[in-house]
């Protein structure tokens, strides 16, 4: 299935994932908002701990974007997670982050061994019960383990908020519609980015025909994952609107629902509305 190429203009847009700070985006930042910006943006969900948070939502509300912090250990530095948990700690401490991640289990880099990634990913969801915050999952070719830690996980989390809050998202979700709602009976959301745009791709739309609007995200993961027409190219914050295209194709919803609930979903996880009213 070829990108939809509904030629509209979106509003209400919200990218669940991406990594604005990283050094891809050094040179032109500024721009990169802009766009995003000007793509329809209002939100931007941001994975970085070593920046101040405060610096870069400021940076953001320039551009009338709210900016989601979030803070974790990737499993790729799992091995150095004794170093990195004081900085990680000092982070959250500050009270300026809206969830624990991206944390979880890669077992097609391996980057990390297999048992320290483990032990990283179930101590930071400890800290995500201490913090009260919820969780950003990463899950590549470790799909069994990353579920059952998850499962034992989401049994003891206190749902201080109620059963209609979820407790985190599976970020770039790229396994079969049978996970997914399992993850979703778990109080996950999931998070779809440019790869369902992928022609080699056949197992991610499906996913995205059989999940219901209310728990699904839509997301760049920037600079990575660039989607159709622009794979292979940096990926940016403002192409979120292309798969959030290619979603609505598939849903045979127009963009602008996916659009509104993408980002409904995303300020309830992150619990913007808390501060910010109704959308």
């Amino acid at each position: 299935m070829k990108n939809n190429s509904e030629n509209v203009f979106l509003s209400n847009v919200t990218d669940a994932h991406s990594h604005l700070w990283s050094h891809e985006f050094s040179s032109d930042r500024a721009q990169v908002l802009q766009r995003a910006s000007d793509a329809g943006l209002v939100c931007i969900v941001d994975i970085s701990y070593d920046i101040d948070p405060e610096l870069r939502k400021k940076e953001a509300r320039s551009v009338e974007i709210d900016l989601v912090c979030v803070a974790g250990v990737h499993p790729h530095d799992a091995k150095d997670f004794d170093q990195l948990e004081r900085t990680l700690l000092n982070q959250l401490s500050l009270g300026s982050y809206s969830a624990i991640g991206e944390i979880g289990l890669d077992y097609y880099r391996n980057l990390s061994p297999t048992n320290q990634q483990i032990i990283a990913f179930q101590n930071q969801l400890e800290l995500a019960i201490e913090y009260d915050l919820p969780v950003v999952i990463h899950s590549r070719n470790a799909d069994h383990d990353t579920y059952k830690i998850l499962k034992d996980w989401a049994h003891r989390v206190p749902r201080n908020h109620g059963l209609d809050r979820e407790i985190g998202m599976i970020h770039c979700f790229s396994s079969d519609s049978a996970l997914a709602e399992k993850y979703i009976e778990l109080g996950f959301l999931i998070s779809i980015s440019g790869i369902a745009t992928f022609d080699n791709v056949k197992e991610t739309p499906e996913v995205v025909r059989q999940v219901e609007t209310n728990k699904l995200l839509v997301e760049t993961d920037a600079p990575y994952l660039a989607p159709v027409p622009n794979r292979g190219k940096r990926n940016e914050p403002a192409l979120v609107v292309d798969t959030i295209k290619f979603v609505s194709a598939l849903k045979k919803m127009p963009s602008q629902k996916i659009a509104d609930s993408s980002t409904q979903n995303a300020y309830r996880l992150f619990r913007l509305n808390d501060f910010n009213g109704d959308i």
